[in-house]
């Protein structure tokens, strides 16, 4: 009988201590940096956030040897986009929806890397108890990320311009010379003669006038008689996180990418 009630008190403190412990999902995980790697999955609460949302991120971790040095999120944002530009005298262009003979195509577009796996959140290994979650077995890490609006070297004002590259404005130049009316033209160039200008037809000024523009045309000039410049292409917006162990070996969820419209 007391041998009934020795076995008996030694399976239930088995069973107690099992369910406590962090077991090891897997029994193979592979090693890396004579270490076995994390494990690391990436989910998201909305899928298409729009600029000025918030998300929850959340990230689920384990290692086979429970062994941590840090778990990150990283942020990569970067936008592709033309130019919409009014002058004061009715001028009016938009370097990525150009319309002839009924095609649409682009003339300028620009893009800008604003971050490049920008740390925006991490979790060392002294607080991961915090979020282990012993129902699944894991850690579970959750953050709120809200996806905002930056710019990066290109404003999104009249000082866009002088951000151009010398052969980007050259382009800006080019088209511009094109489309410009009469009245825009004489603000920049107040002197111009009559031989600049068409007596009607397709283009408002003679090859004479375009030429012009596009030696003598300064950043500054330009500025100076703009009325209204906007961004018109894609802001996207790049999460990823990763999970280092002490011996330093990395293994990175999936990224997601969320595209806006500008």
């Amino acid at each position: 009988m007391k041998k009934v009630i020795l076995y008996t008190i030694l399976f239930i403190t088995v069973c107690w201590s099992s369910s406590c412990e962090k077991n090891d999902p897997i029994t193979e995980l592979g090693t890396t940096n004579e270490e076995f790697s994390a494990q690391i999955s990436m989910s998201f609460n909305n899928t298409r956030p729009a600029i000025g949302d918030t998300v929850a991120v959340t990230v689920s971790t384990w290692q086979r040897d429970d062994r941590f040095d840090k778990v990150e999120f990283h942020e990569t944002i970067f936008e592709s986009f033309g130019i919409q530009l009014s002058l004061e005298k009715g001028t009016s262009i938009d370097t990525k929806d150009i319309t002839s003979n009924n095609s649409t195509f682009s003339t300028l577009i620009l893009t800008d890397t604003i971050k490049n796996m920008a740390v925006w959140n991490a979790v060392l290994s002294n607080d991961l108890d915090k979020y282990w979650v012993t129902a699944s077995n894991n850690y579970v890490i959750r953050f709120e990320y809200e996806v905002e609006r930056l710019d990066g070297k290109y404003p999104s004002d009249n000082t866009l311009i002088s951000s151009l590259s010398d052969v980007d404005f050259a382009i800006l130049k080019s088209i511009l010379a094109y489309n410009i009316t009469k009245e825009d033209y004489l603000l920049l160039f107040p002197e111009a003669p009559q031989t600049h200008f068409t007596n009607g037809g397709t283009y408002v000024l003679t090859q004479v006038g375009i030429n012009n523009l596009k030696e003598n045309l300064a950043k500054e000039k330009l500025i100076a008689i703009v009325s209204n410049i906007a961004k018109k292409g894609t802001y996207n917006v790049r999460i990823d996180a990763s999970v280092t162990t002490p011996t330093g070996a990395v293994t990175s969820a999936t990224p997601r990418t969320f595209e806006n419209n500008i």
